[in-house]
């Protein structure tokens, strides 16, 4: 367990840049060549998470995302997430709702299920 500990803590990896934190997951899709990353900034009473656009970039990559338009709205209004200019959003609540990390997980599966929409 302690080296799976050690592990996870390393997988991760948080660097400040202008007014918010990027977050780089060992989030890695078929075929991608490297980690995803996420950029949290202060939004409110919470945060605002985007995917940097990396996600529509990796299924531009793979396949035709027009052809799967539905199916990307629907997880987007599944999971409160918009999407403006090619750039994945979503909202985290405050640390101190107790929600933050919840909506944070919630926006990273969100993030996977469409760039493995074609699944669908």
């Amino acid at each position: 367990m302690k080296d799976f500990f050690g592990h996870f803590i390393k997988s991760y990896s948080c660097k400040t840049e202008e007014n918010g934190i990027i977050l780089s997951a060992p989030v890695m899709y078929p075929c991608a060549d490297h980690a995803f990353s996420f950029y949290i900034e202060a939004c409110g009473n919470g945060f605002r998470i985007s995917d940097r656009g990396q996600t529509l970039a990796y299924l531009r990559e793979n396949l035709n995302p027009a052809h799967y338009a539905e199916n990307i709205r629907a997880v987007c209004e599944r999971f409160e997430i918009t999407l403006e200019n090619g750039v994945f959003y979503g909202y985290l609540a405050s640390y101190a709702s107790g929600q933050t990390m919840r909506n944070l997980h919630k926006f990273i599966g969100a993030m996977h299920l469409i760039a493995n929409i074609d699944i669908f």
